[in-house]
């Protein structure tokens, strides 16, 4: 049944945001002293730190990053030592490194503690205007805005815009006019006409570009908070276009509100950029709200025009790239009412948590360097209401799922489901990292949802996350090295059915609240991209082949006693006992 959007229209608004996850691109920056040191960063608008290779946290000083010292309270303040990587380090500097090991707990544990209340701050009496409309063809307010000390690059940022929102697909590809543009698989505007079936083609009507009077970092400073002066950014970009836009002509429910303002600037965003504190982060939300032209404004998203960071080394021309649709979807999708699926509690940072690169409102946004996003699962599309959710027939037979259908397979527990998801590289998934049946677990089912839910926040009780084929979903937040980098995203490979496991059956599956009994054999992924497998019932064969028949010869599956495949993997493992090659092992 699909779910309704929370959309209660209250007089009040106040200044709440999400925002985009940390582009998990490794960083090279050139300290004082010469030496070069590759930088990650990670968490998102609300929180973010930075680390080397291994883990080192790190402190900025101006443009160098220091080794970190962790107080007694969690709080990182700098060493007086420069950072290096590991393998440039002095004894002093391994030194510090070795202390941080006994603190490191405390760090995150301020983290946590931070996170979990402002998550109460913002739930409570938290008001908010209608999310955007997702149906129809609305009207978006895009301002082009760029500052005193930084301008546009694009040498006509509304031709190239104009085209990144709204061009469509019947045309042909997108133009080139020489920022890389047409490396966008297409626009946003087509991204979401093809995620609906057609249902929902917003129209983006793209203003400016105006020049503020301030600086970006002004605006892009933090505080307590990330960009403490974003509110001021919407009430001036919008009073530079007063004279040339009739807000009345946004407001598509005559409300009184104006549906969004969306200001796109000049410039790259903090979210890739770690060298850079002052730079703004993509986000959405609702801010302070203020009169234009007799409408209200509220509601509101900002994201940037760049790709990459400052520092980032082309091999071939141009060095200036127009940024992936990727990461404005995203902060769209939260306008629409969409959470985030990547954890806000740092005890949630755990692998077989989260989404990763399945889901663009966690690391999807970022598929293919933005420019291909990942797709809208299953799931989200039967929230917005666009594609309902079909669920199985509980009957034995074979089944055939055609690419990109799904169905919906219930447990016991009314809440909580699986969706089996028919995924192949084309169309709008030709950039994801692996194919065939993927396998959603869900247990996220208010009656209404809502952009501030923490939907992964429970550690080893995921909201919504996948059944891996290989028996692992790796956690972006414990990549540390281009080496850990390559791992997880070759990882997805095998998280699909087959996949590069070649994994096909599945037996139980435990849940949260419930187990599922109800197996899949003969998980085939055919030539013409169709997957095939029998439900319930071993069709094929004669009868069902137990766990030791199966595991004849020696490829290394792993399987729980109750016979569910958990990987080639041993050291992955959690304690328990496990069959592997027709010998049981305890871990």
């Amino acid at each position: 049944m699909k779910k309704i959007l929370l959309s209660c229209c209250l007089a009040l608004c106040t200044l709440a945001a999400w925002a985009a996850k940390a582009n998990p691109t490794p960083v090279t920056v050139t300290q004082s002293d010469g030496t070069l040191l590759t930088v990650y960063q990670y968490g998102d608008e609300h929180f973010s730190w930075i680390s080397t290779a291994d883990g080192t946290l790190l402190t900025q000083v101006g443009m160098d990053f220091y080794v970190a010292e962790i107080g007694k309270d969690g709080t990182l303040k700098a060493s007086g030592q420069l950072a290096h990587n590991d393998g440039q380090r002095s004894a002093a500097e391994k030194e510090l490194v070795r202390k941080q090991g006994a603190m490191r707990n405390a760090f995150f544990d301020s983290i946590s503690r931070r996170l979990n209340k402002e998550a109460k701050t913002r739930a409570v009496g938290k008001h908010t205007p209608p999310y955007f409309p997702h149906s129809g063809s609305p009207k978006v307010l895009v301002i082009l805005a760029q500052f005193s000390d930084v301008k546009f690059s694009l040498p006509d940022p509304v031709k190239s815009f104009n085209d990144y929102f709204n061009h469509d697909a019947s045309a042909g590809p997108l133009p080139d006019y020489g920022n890389n543009e047409k490396r966008n698989y297409g626009s946003v505007r087509q991204y979401f006409k093809d995620m609906s079936g057609g249902q929902f083609t917003p129209q983006f009507v793209v203003v400016g570009p105006v020049t503020l009077s301030k600086t970006s970092s002004y605006y892009g400073k933090d505080g307590t908070n990330k960009d403490t002066n974003i509110g001021e950014l919407i009430q001036d970009a919008c009073h530079a276009v007063e004279g040339s836009v009739n807000f009345s002509d946004y407001d598509g429910n005559n409300d009184g509100y104006v549906d969004l303002v969306y200001v796109l600037h000049a410039g790259y965003g903090q979210n890739a950029s770690p060298k850079n504190p002052d730079f703004i982060w993509p986000k959405s939300g609702t801010t302070t709200p203020f009169k234009m032209g007799g409408k209200t404004v509220c509601r509101y998203g900002v994201s940037n025009e760049l790709n990459y960071n400052p520092d980032h080394k082309f091999s071939s021309a141009p060095s200036k790239r127009i940024n992936g649709i990727g990461l404005f979807c995203h902060e769209f999708s939260h306008t629409m009412g969409l959470p985030d699926f990547y954890p806000y509690n740092k005890a949630a940072e755990k692998d077989d948590q989260t989404m990763e690169l399945w889901d663009l409102m966690d690391g999807g946004e970022y598929t293919d360097n933005g420019y291909t996003p990942t797709p809208y699962t299953p799931w989200e599309k039967d929230v917005m209401g666009w594609k309902t959710l079909t669920p199985i027939q509980e009957t034995p037979a074979k089944i055939t799922l055609k690419v990109d259908e799904a169905l919906k397979v219930p447990t016991t527990y009314q809440k909580e489901y699986l969706i089996l998801h028919n995924i192949q590289k084309e169309g709008w998934a030709s950039k994801l990292l692996g194919q065939g049946m993927l396998v959603y677990r869900v247990n996220y089912e208010p009656e209404t949802i809502n952009m501030y839910d923490h939907v992964n926040d429970t550690p080893g009780k995921p909201g919504m996350t996948i059944v891996p084929a290989d028996g692992k979903l790796i956690s972006s937040y414990s990549v540390h090295s281009k080496e850990e980098q390559q791992k997880y995203y070759a990882s997805h490979a095998g998280d699909p059915f087959p996949g590069t496991s070649h994994v096909d059956h599945i037996g139980s599956i435990k849940l949260n609240q419930s187990t599922v009994n109800k197996p899949l054999f003969h998980i085939t992924e055919n030539t013409d991209g169709t997957i095939t497998f029998e439900y319930l019932k071993d069709l094929t064969a004669a009868g069902i082949n137990d766990i030791t028949t199966e595991q004849q010869g020696t490829d290394n599956r792993i399987y729980t006693l109750d016979g569910r495949f958990v990987g080639t993997d041993r050291t992955v493992l959690p304690p328990g006992i496990y069959i592997q090659n027709r010998k049981k092992f305890v871990k």
